[in-house]
């Protein structure tokens, strides 16, 4: 039985707070309907503070690919059981002191989730490219058999799932990992890349993959680059081949 001390250590191991001009952002437990980690933003000062989620969950929304974009007065009215407020799309709490900050980040992260959800599952997608679905195809192409999902655990002992594993000679894997360009998704797959790069574990590779159809800042391209080796889909598989040799 695991004891009560080393799981709050390994829950706490999963809540990163990072400092930011203006606050610090809040990795939270939440997950968006991608599996990217709702992060959240905290501002103020001495002991009042405003949590919100800087717009993550309708840039989570967008980035699936809806044409549509929910409302503040729609979500206003998801927001009505958190206490919450909507402006512009951000939501954000009302000014809390210390002892009510942690309940407001937890409030602000589930509520975001619950946006994102609501939005996929009532608004309309444009008809676009699929990346991650034309990776999972040429992976499939050239890997059939030796491909499949599997979790990996990071330098943490947190176990991450990897949707595109390649299992190769000699005990080695190829860990293949789309990444959108979205500040959930980006910080969702740096943050489980780098864990797992930490771990030090040699048979394993890794390379995160992203859509060059999309115009992206230079800033997120070095972003990435920290979790793993990068490469855009156009040169993806000339580059997983070499690995996989």
């Amino acid at each position: 039985m695991i004891d009560p001390a080393q799981l709050k250590e390994v829950l706490c191991e999963a809540v990163r707070a990072t400092p930011f001009e203006g606050g610090v952002r809040v990795t939270t437990h939440c997950l968006y309907p991608s599996n990217g980690t709702v992060t959240v933003a905290v501002r103020g000062g001495l002991n009042e503070f405003v949590v919100s989620d800087d717009g993550g969950a309708l840039s989570e929304a967008a980035a699936a690919g809806l044409i549509e974009r929910a409302t503040d007065k729609q979500v206003r009215a998801l927001l009505k059981a958190y206490g919450l407020k909507v402006e512009g799309g951000v939501i954000y709490s009302p000014p809390v002191n210390h002892s009510e900050l942690s309940a407001a980040v937890l409030l602000v992260a589930n509520a975001a989730k619950e946006v994102a959800d609501w939005s996929l599952n009532h608004l309309r997608f444009q008809a676009r490219r699929s990346f991650k679905a034309e990776l999972a195809a040429l992976l499939e192409r050239h890997f059939q058999g030796n491909l499949k999902p599997a979790p990996i655990v990071g330098q943490s002992n947190r176990p991450y799932k990897f949707e595109h594993v390649i299992y190769l000679r000699e005990g080695r894997r190829l860990i293949v990992d789309p990444v959108t360009n979205d500040p959930s998704s980006i910080n969702a797959r740096v943050v489980a890349n780098l864990d797992v790069r930490m771990a030090g574990d040699p048979s394993i590779q890794q390379l995160l993959v992203y859509d060059d159809q999309v115009e992206w800042a230079s800033a997120d391209l070095k972003v990435l680059e920290v979790g793993a080796p990068t490469v855009p889909f156009s040169f993806a598989e000339a580059e997983i081949r070499k690995l996989a040799a």
